[in-house]
């Protein structure tokens, strides 16, 4: 077994400065191994499997360093390896949102040309062997921004490194680690799924109709379109949807063309388009048209996209997933449980009961292609109730970014930049305002409802002739209002002097784009008060 590093330590990669740095591969079991970098040395010897894997003391912040790997006669030589902030950018489609389809894509590619922004994407792959099934090339590599190379980036983590380099003065790395249309089943331990998603699983298993999934996947039958994330091309589903919002005639017009252009479905966004799969081979253990999603699997991706990096020092996750949790309906209450589980899986897998999450709270959304969410506001309250219970976890305001006719919303720059703040102040103790307002209590004085928010950044604004997204209810019934930004306090003039306690709820329904923001212009998240 000649000596290797795992795909991640490449030329052009950057490492975590201040942070323990892990560094690992294969060697023939037994044989020592050394790396070197910025003047300091690590050994250990590889296990009787081959495995090694080295610590290195903290590193100081370089824009280019040699990272070499000796074992026996054995030499690796890494060049170009920058040392600065890294962060890992998980979750689904709308972390997995490339640059090239961002709405301001084309503002920023003629002058984002900068060597010290760089993302690796993780292969997305759901059962071993799925890379060599697969032309994976363009894939599990380092870029840098160039003009030619942002369309591979995340927007999110594209964003959120543009905001870090340019304070922090640093290189800044995003490992994107995401999957488009993923339950948090998937990312999750497969032993801890099944208990923590109970329905999801059995989804999956349904899918499966009886049928062994270890033997579909030792038999190779899988669903093609669904797990060719290689991406060799740009697919012609990602070209139609993700740039802007098709009209309903469009999105069946685009339908009928691909199904009478292949056998098999395509993904998009995590739902099928297309005519069912047929058996293939003549097989009669595949029922002709089923589908098996491997990246549906309970504890699949978890297995083969995150395991796979655990441990690749990094600042913190920027983590952006929730949506395909609303698939069945009355079981939105289990992703507080989900969300907990994902995160302790990860912090176990990296070896740090402390790894900071950074949860991007969900948008507003009515409707995508037939699809609309059955209960986004119990999803929203089950990410809150996390950050409120985990010192080590806090939440990006999303409450301006949705979109009413698409799940993915277009401009992720907002959302980029307000990570980037979260990690400079609760990361890396700078003080700038980060947090996103919320509403601390209600008070009643006659005709006027009095809210105070903590965050205020200087005090509330309404963007606006009115406050969207705001209700205002007595006994069940609406009551007439106006509302008024006034320091870290927002007026509500009741009309008609009602008698009973008044309900307030805000952003608190499926569907809303909120105006009320703090002094920093992060907006304000959803609650419900009583008084």
């Amino acid at each position: 077994m000649s000596l290797a590093l795992a795909p991640i330590f490449a030329s052009g990669m950057v490492l975590q400065r201040e942070l323990p740095v892990n560094v690992w591969g294969t060697a023939e079991p037994g044989s020592p191994v050394e790396v070197r970098i910025q003047g300091q040395a690590a050994s250990c010897a590889a296990d009787e499997q081959g495995a090694w894997r080295c610590t290195l003391a903290p590193l100081a912040a370089s824009e280019s360093e040699a990272l070499e790997v000796t074992s026996g006669e054995e030499r690796i030589d890494l060049t170009d390896v920058a040392v600065g902030e890294v962060l890992i950018a998980g979750g689904q489609s709308n972390m997995e949102f490339w640059m090239r389809y961002d709405k301001e894509v084309e503002d920023y590619r003629p002058t984002c040309a900068n060597p010290r922004i760089r993302f690796y994407d993780q292969p997305k792959c759901s059962y071993p062997g799925q890379t060599k099934d697969f032309d994976f090339s363009k894939v599990g590599i380092w870029r840098k921004a160039t003009p030619e190379d942002l369309d591979h980036f995340s927007a999110v983590g594209y964003y959120c490194a543009r905001g870090l380099e340019m304070v922090l003065d640093v290189p800044v790395g995003i490992v994107g680690c995401n999957y488009g249309g993923t339950t948090s089943a998937t990312w999750m331990a497969p032993e801890h799924a099944r208990a923590v998603q109970p329905e999801l699983a059995a989804a999956f298993d349904a899918k499966l109709q009886g049928l062994p999934y270890e033997e579909l996947l030792a038999n190779g039958r899988v669903n093609v379109a669904k797990n060719d994330k290689g991406y060799a091309t740009w697919p012609a589903w990602n070209e139609f949807f993700l740039p802007r919002t098709p009209t309903e005639d469009e999105i069946r017009a685009f339908m009928a063309a691909e199904a009478q252009k292949s056998s098999g479905p395509a993904d998009v966004g995590g739902l099928e388009v297309g005519s069912p799969q047929s058996s293939e081979a003549g097989n009669p253990s595949i029922h002709p048209g089923m589908l098996t999603p491997t990246k549906e699997a309970p504890g699949a991706l978890f297995t083969y996209m995150v395991l796979p990096i655990a441990g690749f020092a990094a600042r913190g996750v920027l983590w952006y997933q929730g949506e395909s949790d609303d698939e069945i309906a009355g079981t939105q209450w289990r992703h507080e449980e989900a969300l907990r589980t994902v995160i302790a899986d990860w912090r176990d897998a990296w070896h740090r009961p402390d790894l900071p999450f950074l949860v991007v709270q969900l948008p507003g959304f009515g409707d995508w292609m037939g699809m609309g969410p059955n209960d986004y506001v119990t999803i929203r309250a089950c990410q809150q109730k996390v950050a409120d219970t985990d010192e080590h976890v806090w939440l990006c305001s999303a409450s301006d970014m949705g979109d009413k006719h698409d799940i993915h919303p277009k401009e992720k720059k907002p959302i980029g930049e307000r990570l980037a703040l979260l990690v400079m102040n609760h990361l890396l103790g700078m003080p700038v305002p980060a947090d996103a307002p919320r509403c601390t209590g209600a008070e009643r004085k006659g005709s006027f409802v009095i809210l105070r928010f903590e965050n205020p950044a200087g005090g509330m604004v309404i963007e606006g002739a009115e406050c969207n997204a705001l209700e205002v209810q007595c006994d069940g019934k609406p009551v007439p209002f106006r509302a008024a930004a006034r320091g870290d306090q927002l007026i509500i003039m009741l009309e008609g002097s009602p008698s009973g306690p008044v309900d307030v709820r805000f952003a608190w329904s499926n569907w809303f784009r909120t105006n009320l923001y703090n002094g920093a212009e992060i907006p304000v998240l959803p609650f419900t008060v009583s008084c």
